[in-house]
């Protein structure tokens, strides 16, 4: 994995994003009394800005991967599985790697094992980073952690398996994404238990649609440059129909109008209308004297 890879994954993950918790089928009142009861760490609750005449609040806005947990709450929520259960699942889920500095054992890896073939300046960089103990303790531990670690695994390889599987009764859990067998991981709590499994990817998926359609969001960093060309097209566009010719890593859309004329009016157009080449104009008879015709050309 290059360390673009890395970088790009890491800005899908943590970067600053404007998905807000409606979005997901979470309330105002609910997201909020869950970031007070600590259900969803390191995310800010709804706040009045008063330093205008007229006081606005400052919604609730997640990043992936937070959005990702609300998301579990929410399920996790709807099976009845008690605040404090889940304040006790949060803790364990963000704040113990933090305590146990997860973060730092992964800055060691790559520093002594370098698996990613890193580049001697960003081996440093690591280093740097690990002797700031502000920056690890506030930042790096905060957002590195093996759930964000699952949520990183399931954007770039969505074909394998990505669950957290959860035991209410003991708050027991594993994160299983490993291309490994289910059976041999789990241990005899899981196997006695009843458990609930939440798949990733699905929720991973309905997120990632709901920015793709945000038109507030102009940029989006995880989108290659085709995609945001479509992504332009489709979102603030609306074409009725799209036809797509790849070239050289760019795309050459069509553009299709449609209108309805007589058959007078219809030779008249055929008539004073220089049809651009490459251009296809589509009939359709609708009655005697009633047509529609689309004229389906290429964009400039």
């Amino acid at each position: 994995m290059t360390t673009k890879t890395i970088e790009h994954i890491g800005n899908s993950v943590f970067e600053e994003r404007n998905i807000n918790p409606s979005q997901l089928g979470v309330s105002s009142k609910n997201i909020n009394y869950w970031i007070k009861e600590k259900l969803i760490p390191f995310a800010s609750a709804q706040q009045v800005d008063k330093t205008n005449k007229e006081p606005k609040s400052k919604w609730v806005k997640l990043n992936l991967a937070q959005a990702v947990w609300v998301s579990i709450v929410n399920e996790l929520t709807n099976f009845k599985v008690p605040s404090d259960k889940l304040e006790e699942l949060a803790y364990l889920v963000w704040q113990k790697p933090r305590e146990d500095k997860f973060a730092d054992s992964v800055f060691e890896h790559h520093i002594n094992n370098n698996p990613n073939n890193l580049p001697k300046h960003e081996i440093d960089k690591l280093k740097s980073h690990l002797k700031n103990e502000l920056l690890m303790e506030h930042y790096f531990r905060t957002i590195i952690n093996p759930f964000t670690d699952m949520v990183k695994s399931a954007l770039y390889r969505s074909k394998l398996p990505h669950n957290l599987l959860y035991v209410p009764d003991t708050n027991d859990y594993i994160f299983h994404y490993e291309p490994k067998d289910l059976i041999l991981e789990l241990n005899s709590i899981y196997l006695k238990k009843s458990m609930i499994s939440i798949p990733i990817v699905p929720i991973l998926s309905k997120i990632i649609l709901l920015e793709f359609d945000n038109k507030k969001n102009i940029d989006l960093m995880y989108l290659s440059n085709v995609e945001k060309q479509i992504r332009d097209i489709v979102v603030f566009k609306r074409p009725k129909i799209i036809e797509i010719a790849f070239e050289d890593g760019n795309i050459n859309p069509i553009t299709v109008t449609e209108e309805h004329k007589s058959r007078e009016q219809l030779a008249e157009y055929i008539l004073k209308n220089k049809i651009k080449k490459g251009s296809k104009l589509l009939i359709d008879i609708r009655t005697e004297d009633h047509y529609k015709i689309s004229l389906i050309k290429k964009s400039n």
